[in-house]
């Protein structure tokens, strides 16, 4: 890894800590650190199975994946942010990754996290793929 690339991923994962922390702390200060990890998990399981999707399509590992993975947190959180400026959760809102049925699966939290967990080993095992080909485009 060249130091400029090493440079970006550091300020990419930077980036997603500092958020995350604050996302944490505002869930935590609403006693809501179940509905945290529930997003967390929900959209992180989405985002990796897209990036997995992706990686397979192009031949390479997704650029961005910790910011993939944040985003897809947001995503399933969006509703939240609404619920604090008092608009009540409704049905449609699970466009927003099963927002409202999400917390709802059996063994709740730890659903989420055993699928996060599988989409996360089948990325890991797509993203190879593509930095082996990669390797073998530099060296011809």
């Amino acid at each position: 890894m060249s130091r400029r690339a090493m440079v970006k991923r550091t300020l990419e994962v930077g980036v997603v800590l500092v958020v995350e922390v604050l996302l944490y702390l505002d869930y935590r200060r609403g006693d809501g650190t179940f509905h945290y990890y529930t997003h967390l998990f929900a959209g992180a399981t989405l985002a990796l199975l897209l990036m997995t999707a992706a990686a397979r399509h192009w031949g390479r590992p997704i650029r961005v994946p910790f910011l993939a993975v944040l985003g897809g947190h947001l995503l399933a959180m969006g509703p939240d942010a609404l619920y604090v400026r008092d608009m009540a959760h409704q049905r449609w809102m699970d466009v927003f990754v099963a927002h409202n049925v999400s917390h709802f699966i059996p063994g709740r939290n730890v659903t989420w996290y055993l699928l996060f967990l599988a989409a996360l080993s089948l990325y890991l095992t797509a993203a190879p793929l593509g930095l082996r080909q990669e390797a073998q485009e530099e060296h011809a």
